[in-house]
């Protein structure tokens, strides 16, 4: 399994491999690894990003890959992913989830 969440966010990654329109940006992979490690520690996190960082991606992929990874029981890898906006819902449910199961599906990991 893939353990550096930041990564994932290279020009030749899963990512850019899933989205012909990719584009690294430092800013995401720094937040995605922020997150990955706030996750991996227990801690709590607070991150503000402008507009166009990619924040979905960068904190949905970190979620995905603390979820997968083995050992503890599938009950205590659940993660919940709560929005203001159903406009943000629909992007995450419809968009970004189904480009991450793409991209990570070819570098081993699945979930759903």
């Amino acid at each position: 399994m893939i353990v550096d969440a930041a990564g994932l966010f290279g020009a030749s990654g899963p990512l850019a491999r899933a989205l012909p329109t990719f584009e690294p940006r430092p800013q995401q992979a720094r937040m995605a690894q922020e997150v990955a490690s706030a996750l991996a520690s227990g801690r709590h996190l607070l991150i503000e990003a402008g507009t166009g960082i990619g924040k979905s991606i960068a904190y949905l992929l970190p979620a995905i890959l603390w979820a997968t990874r083995d050992g503890p029981p599938l009950d205590e890898r659940r993660v919940v992913v709560s929005t203001h906006t159903r406009a943000l819902q629909e992007q995450l449910a419809h968009k970004d989830l189904p480009l991450l199961q793409r991209a990570l599906e070819s570098a081993g990991v699945t979930f759903r």
